[in-house]
């Protein structure tokens, strides 16, 4: 999957309709992991075809409960945006045509009722519940599919890798004659509905939440310590005030000598959380100095300093969600990166709802719905991977 050179847009459709479906050993997800890195074009041809399938859902949806209305609801949507119809259906025929064959089957065949919290939910083929998984992808070009049962012992330059059980990952550096000033760096991929940890070479410790990469050295050569992140961690670093850790990402960065903070960079909205220590992060051109309990949090061009209680936003490494007055929005996006879910709201003005509460993070999804139900003022319609909000 690695060269995109004489696929056809037919075959590359039906290698994102196989990993919509699920039906990818392990090894074909890693390869297709790395295909989509390869370029911008197919995480959009993703992105096109995933949001094709919630609006079939939708259409699914409300045909069921009202039709007529349902049907007018559609049409509008279609009016406003023709042009994503038209190109899609130019260049993906066959893959519509094979979803649509699937919603007349769905409709004949299900006969799902509400259960006694109002929770709407096809039986699952498999456990809806996050856990642990990842992709070793190492400097060597060896690529390790990891899980809670992986036990494997790789040697590159400067170390040996060990996957333990229970979703670890040590660094053992080895101390060799050879003196090296260059970096390359190893990646530690973690799926949506995936977590995993890794003690890097310095004795350094990090959780790396769903949906994130974290991209490190087999050791620290020069004068710091540096590693890459996307998405989600909670670092707690070795104290060495002679070689600082710098996370780095991207544009931001955040510098420390010793300390433990969480670092949250979804979606466009980038938060630092510091449980003890000190730590400067650099964004948007400015330094913010954290102390404990503070917290930076940045959206678009506004830079917001303040103390938090740091439990509401580190309890994922430990085993819990954590929610206080927050937006039902930024639940369901938590809650779709853990439980590899896509969220349609039947009524917009669901996502302003807000709720508090400790849950178990790995529960099954549909205990945790039904959590959510108790406030008698949002249902949930879990259909295969898609999550539908509704009053």
């Amino acid at each position: 999957m690695d060269n995109d050179l004489g696929i056809s847009i037919e075959e590359k459709v039906h290698r994102i309709k196989a990993y919509l479906d699920e039906t990818m050993t392990p090894e074909e997800e890693v390869e297709f992991q790395r295909w989509l890195d390869t370029s911008v074009a197919n995480r959009v041809l993703l992105d096109r075809i995933r949001d094709e399938r919630i609006l079939l859902n939708k259409i699914r949806f409300a045909e069921r409960n009202d039709k007529g209305k349902g049907w007018d609801n559609i049409q509008k949507k279609i009016r406003k945006s023709p042009g994503i119809f038209i190109r899609f259906m130019r260049y993906v025929a066959v893959l519509v045509t094979i979803m649509l064959i699937g919603v007349a089957v769905y409709q004949v065949v299900d006969c799902r009722k509400e259960d006694d919290n109002g929770l709407l939910a096809r039986k699952q083929p498999m456990s809806m519940k996050g856990g642990y998984r990842a992709y070793l992808e190492l400097v060597t070009g060896e690529r390790l599919v990891l899980d809670s049962t992986s036990n494997v012992t790789t040697r590159i330059e400067g170390a040996v890798i060990k996957a333990e059980n229970k979703g670890t990952v040590i660094v053992d550096e080895q101390k060799t004659d050879s003196v090296t000033e260059s970096v390359e760096y190893n990646r530690l991929v973690i799926p949506r509905g995936g977590e995993y940890k890794i003690v890097l070479a310095d004795g350094s410790r990090v959780w790396i939440n769903s949906q994130s990469v974290l991209e490190f050295p087999a050791c620290f050569v020069g004068k710091e310590r540096r590693v890459r992140l996307q998405g989600e961690a909670y670092f707690e670093v070795s104290k060495n005030v002679e070689k600082p850790f710098i996370v780095d990402m991207g544009n931001k960065e955040i510098r420390v000598l010793g300390t433990s903070f969480n670092v949250n960079d979804y979606d466009g909205k980038f938060v630092t959380t510091l449980v003890s220590g000190k730590v400067q992060v650099f964004v948007n051109d400015k330094d913010y100095v954290l102390t404990s309990s503070m917290q930076v949090r940045v959206e678009g061009d506004d830079v917001f300093v303040e103390e938090v209680d740091v439990r509401e936003f580190t309890a994922w490494k430990d085993g819990l969600f954590v929610f206080k007055k927050q937006k039902l929005r930024e639940v369901m996006d938590i809650l779709s990166r853990w439980y590899d879910v896509d969220v349609f709201y039947q009524n917009l003005e669901l996502q302003n709802l807000h709720f508090t509460g400790t849950i178990q993070r790995h529960s099954e999804i549909s205990g945790i719905l039904k959590f959510l139900e108790k406030t008698d003022i949002v249902k949930f319609t879990l259909n295969g991977k898609t999550l539908i909000v509704s009053k």
